[in-house]
Formats: C-alpha cells, structure tokens, sequence
C-alpha cells in the first residue's frame, strides 16, 4: 500500500549536482570520522609504543576488513530497498525493511564477533605474520571483534537514515564517538602503556556508542523509519530483496580483501618496517577511498529514489554527476597527498625508512585514485537498478582473480614492492572500464523492461 510520506531529501525533482553535493559531504565525513577510529590506532600506538605494535594493528586490516565487509555490502541491499520504498511513499514497506534490517545487523553482527575471535591466530599464521609482530596482531583482532555487532549494527542504521535523505545524524554519532575513540587511545597508550589493548578497547567502545544512539534515534523517527524493538524480525520478502541486493555487493567488497589478504602476506614477508610504512599509506588510502565510496552511496540513493518514483530516465544525469563529483575530489587528494604526503606519514610514525615505504605506496595508489571513480559510480548505478551480481562478477574476476594471477604469476619476475603495488592501478581500470562498458549494455534492457511494466499496470 502507497501512503503520502514527507521526503527528507527529494531527489526527483530539479537539478542534481548540488543537491548530491550536499547530500554526500556528512557522507563523506561520517566516513572519514568512522576511518579515524583506526587512524587513532595506528598513529597512537606508531607515536607511543613502537613500529611492532603498528605493524601488529595494519596486519590485521584485510582480515578484519573481509570477515565485517560482507555484511556491510548487505547494508547497502538495505539502503537500495529502503530508498526504493522510500521514493514510492510506501510506508508499510519500509517499516517490514528496517525492522528487517535490524534483525539482520544484530544476527549477523554477532556472528561475526564469534568468527573473528577464534580465526584470529590461525589467520594470521596463514598470512605469515612475523614473530614478534604476531601475538599483538592476534591480540588486536580479537578485542576488535569484541565490537562487531556494534559496527554492524551502526551501519545498517546510518543506511536506513541515508535511504530517507538523512546523513546529517550519522554524522553527528561519528564526531562524538570518534572523540571518544582518541582519549581513550591517548589515556590507555601514553599513560597505562597498554599498546594495541589499548587502541582496541578504544576502538569498540566508541562504536558502542554510536550504535546505541543510531538505534535511539531510529526509535524516535515517525513515519515508516521508526523502529521499535519489539517489532524486529525477519520479513521473509524483504529479507529476500535485501539479500538479493546486498549479498552481491558484501561479496563483491569480499573479493578486494580476499585479494588484499594474499597481497598483505607478501608484503608481511619484507619485515615489520614495510609493514607498517604499508599500514600508514593504507590508512591514509582509505580517507581518499571514503569521497568515491560516499559519491557512490550518494548514487545509489537517488537511483533508487528515482525509480521508485518511476523516473528512470534520469539515471544519466545522476551518474554524470556523480562521475563529476568523484573524479574532482580525488584529484584534489592526489595534489593534496603531493605536495603535503611526507609530512602527514611523519605523523604516524618519525623513522626515514617507515615514511619512505608509505611514501612508494603513495606514488602507486593514493596519487591515482580517480582511476577508481569508474567502478564506484558505474557499479552503484548498476546495485542502485538491482543488477548487484554484475558488480560482483567483475570485481571477482578484475579485481579478486587478477590480483592473484598477478601475485603469483608476474610478481616473481621482479619481486620488490613496487611491482606488488602495480595490482591496484591495473586492478582498477580493467573493473572501471569493464563496469562501466555492462551499464550501458544493460541500461537499455533495464528501460525496456521498465517500460514494459509500466504498461502491463496501466
């Protein structure tokens, strides 16, 4: 049933470009206050305790990063069908997708916890981690996945406020958790000498609180996003769209560390100074990664709600205008990381050799991430149409399957860590431009059968 609901955000009407803007930018510094959570770590612990205890908490990242991003890309599912009901005015839908949802954050969340916990040293002997680096890696991880349902369960909320336009309160969480995320790193590091405890216990605590107040705030919503605890369980059909929609990304963000596990492992082999000069690049990769990743949420939002509203005609202009976005943020932090890299990495950590590594990382990746902004638009565009195993597909072979080949095939021509590096930017364009060659194969079909549709109701 189609009921009248106040959209928060409408994106189908009028101009996109600054409405996306503003749309992404609590986006984008959700994401970037969420990625603090780790930056704290690694730069607290690199500063107080020592490169082994760096190194300890970057060793862990793909394996974290593979167990948790699963049912991160499920959030996306719940984002895509929530923007979809949301567009339509369907209040009933939307109530059955986020009590749904929720449902699957705490199972899932808790699963996870489990998983993480007892494959934390078996992994990390498989990925050949160093001796003296190893038993603080394994310590790390399993206080880190002591806050899995939280971070789960965080992200399925800030999805469900996204899919409705808001991104101003998921931000909002971030800061204050965040902040507290920092003292208790700076108290228990620099004053108890607590090392990657320390870090850790920080770490879970501030994503704690976050998902307390997303799940309060959901609580106090009226109209279709209002959750009330009593009412969560599993509605099988949206369950189903969910899973249908989210699995395919969770695999998809699966294969970037299932390849990132094998190329860590490589890089592990070189010692405890490149990797943690790794680990820093890798962090600060991930505050550039955070604009296209937020341009592509962004994306998939106003797909969605376009569609809903049965306006499928301007997905060009949206995807044209997320290109846009992308490609001049990430050029913007490539002259950013340029001109000001050396001194940023000398923040986490003041030994040459360290910086140099972080600095080589630096010339193969974080200086060429626009190359991604193909893959991040064009692959939510084609999630936001509902085609999210195509994604999956191309990043399993582009990405996943090619890095493998790339690592055990041609890195032992000329194995240094430079070559190791060249799997990212090859990786990315043949994703992006594969990615983006199968929208438009399948946008005339998706149009056709759109319309098709619409005429069999009339």
């Amino acid at each position: 049933m189609a009921t009248k609901a106040l959209i928060r955000q409408d994106f189908t009407e009028g101009k996109l470009l600054k409405k996306m803007f503003f749309f992404a930018i609590p986006m984008i510094l959700s994401t970037l206050l969420q990625l603090l959570f780790n930056a704290a770590d690694v730069a607290v612990v690199g500063k107080f305790a020592g490169t082994v205890y760096q190194s300890a908490v970057g060793a862990t990242s793909s394996t974290i990063h593979l167990l948790v991003n699963l049912l991160m890309g499920i959030s996306i599912g719940a984002n895509v069908a929530m923007a979809t009901a949301y567009g339509a005015k369907d209040l009933e839908k939307q109530e059955r997708i986020v009590h749904t949802s929720m449902a699957l954050a705490i199972v899932g969340g808790v699963t996870i916890m489990f998983v993480g916990v007892f494959v934390a040293r078996p992994v990390m002997i498989m990925l050949k981690t160093p001796s003296d680096v190893l038993p603080y890696a394994v310590l790390y991880m399993q206080i880190y996945f002591l806050g899995a349902p939280a971070n789960i369960v965080y992200n399925f909320g800030a999805s469900i406020f996204r899919a409705v336009g808001e991104t101003k309160k998921p931000l909002l969480y971030l800061f204050v958790s965040g902040i507290i995320n920092v003292v208790i790193n700076v108290i228990t590091v620099v004053f108890f000498n607590m090392h990657v405890v320390g870090v850790a216990v920080g770490t879970i605590v501030s994503q704690y609180v976050a998902a307390v107040w997303v799940v309060a705030d959901l609580m106090k919503e009226t109209g279709g996003a209002k959750y009330t605890l009593k009412k969560t369980k599993f509605h099988k059909k949206e369950l189903l769209k969910i899973l249908f929609l989210g699995v395919p990304t969770g695999i998809s963000s699966c294969c970037f560390s299932l390849s990132n596990l094998l190329i860590q492992s490589t890089i592990n082999s070189y010692g405890s100074v490149v990797m943690a000069g790794n680990t820093i690049a890798v962090n600060i990769d991930g505050f550039i990664d955070s604009f296209g990743a937020s341009y592509g949420r962004t994306t998939i939002t106003v797909i969605g709600q376009n569609i809903g509203a049965k306006k499928p005609e301007r997905m060009r202009k949206i995807i044209g205008a997320g290109m846009l976005l992308c490609v001049l943020s990430d050029l913007t932090c490539a002259l950013f990381m340029l001109l000001f890299g050396e001194w940023i990495y000398g923040l986490y950590n003041s030994d040459i050799d360290v910086i140099s590594v972080a600095l080589t990382r630096m010339t193969y990746t974080s200086v060429l991430y626009s190359l991604v902004a193909l893959l991040e638009i064009f692959g939510s565009a084609l999630r936001g149409m509902g085609y999210s195993m195509t994604p999956m597909f191309v990043n399993l072979i582009c990405t996943c399957l090619f890095r493998v080949v790339w690592i055990l095939g041609f890195y032992p021509l000329n194995p240094c860590y430079e070559m190791v590096l060249l799997s990212y930017p090859i990786s990315w364009i043949l994703s992006g431009l594969v990615q983006t060659a199968l929208y438009f194969l399948f946008e005339s079909k998706f149009m056709q059968k759109f319309q098709t549709a619409e005429n069999e109701n009339g």
